[in-house]
């Protein structure tokens, strides 16, 4: 199978609502020599997997993987990324909608620059899903290249599932941080650790349809993802340039700062307030121990983790 050239990684949740429409446009992007199509149950109740075996009868290069129990997003993800062959993967929910030009027009991106990964925007609809189902990108649409990957993420917004990204780096990144939850902050971070280059497009490779209840409805949860993944990512990482640990601790403070918002049930909202100023006006290099006390509140909080959803 060293012929891929893109592998489609899905996780998939009891999503039947949306899977016609989503597996219609997946299956019909264009430009593509050899696809590879990989979708992750992560034990559904509803038909989304027996959707999906219809839709992809007859074939190549499908793999359904149907788990006996119930992990989370990033857990699934990363089990469909150890399975891709494909030069490029390519990761979407079940419920989002790609342009049927858009991969096509990521790849020719990443050649042009020689760039490891390929992100564009994304739009909430409000449409139905079955009125996305023909859209293409617009001829034409702006879009830059940063040699320097991880400070290219730390200075934009480089989240939501879409984004192209070449297998290797996704190899070496390990993919999504299995203690978070979401991938949707880890995934961008960890891969630009690794890679050559970012293509950020200006353009929609995402189409969101009408949603009837998802994860981003619960805003704590995302302030806890959020934080952990910078969390982690500045453990794990604690030698880098001064500059990039800045807008990590940034990141982490301005989720926790968020979250304290949300639940005013701290005493030291003031102090917290300082600490959030500091690294938004002064540039402060981590202070691991305040971080330590913030994970541990985090630890209290009520949202999903892997193994707890």
């Amino acid at each position: 199978m060293t012929d891929i050239d893109v592998s489609f990684v899905m996780t998939v949740y009891n999503k039947e609502r949306y899977l016609p429409s989503v597996l219609k446009a997946l299956l019909n992007q264009s430009g593509l020599k050899n696809p590879e199509y990989i979708f992750v149950d992560d034990l559904s109740k509803d038909a989304s997997v027996e959707i999906i075996e219809r839709m992809t009868k007859g074939l190549p290069n499908v793999q359904i993987v149907k788990n006996s129990d119930n992990r989370g997003i990033s857990v699934r993800i990363n089990q469909g990324i150890r399975l891709a062959h494909g030069k490029y993967v390519r990761m979407l929910d079940s419920d989002d909608i790609f342009p049927i030009d858009s991969t096509e027009k990521m790849i020719a991106l990443s050649e042009k620059y020689d760039a490891d990964m390929v992100y564009g925007t994304f739009v909430k609809t409000g449409k139905d899903s079955e009125d996305l189902t023909n859209e293409y990108l617009k001829k034409e649409f702006k879009s830059y290249y940063k040699k320097d990957a991880l400070r290219a993420v730390l200075s934009g917004r480089f989240t939501r599932m879409g984004q192209l990204i070449k297998r290797d780096v996704l190899f070496k990144a390990k993919g999504a941080d299995e203690k978070v939850f979401i991938q949707d902050e880890t995934i961008p971070l960890r891969a630009a650790f690794y890679a050559n280059g970012i293509v950020k497009m200006f353009e929609d490779v995402v189409l969101v349809p009408k949603e009837f209840g998802n994860f981003s409805g619960n805003k704590v949860q995302l302030d806890h993802d959020r934080f952990m993944a910078y969390y982690d990512f500045l453990k794990e990482h604690p030698f880098l340039d001064k500059d990039i640990l800045a807008s990590l601790y940034k990141r982490a403070v301005s989720a926790y700062w968020k979250y304290i918002r949300k639940t005013t049930k701290l005493p030291c909202f003031r102090t917290i307030f300082i600490t959030y100023l500091k690294t938004k006006l002064l540039g402060a290099q981590p202070n691991y121990a305040k971080l330590d006390k913030m994970a541990d509140e985090f630890a209290k909080a009520p949202v999903r983790r892997p193994n707890a959803y």
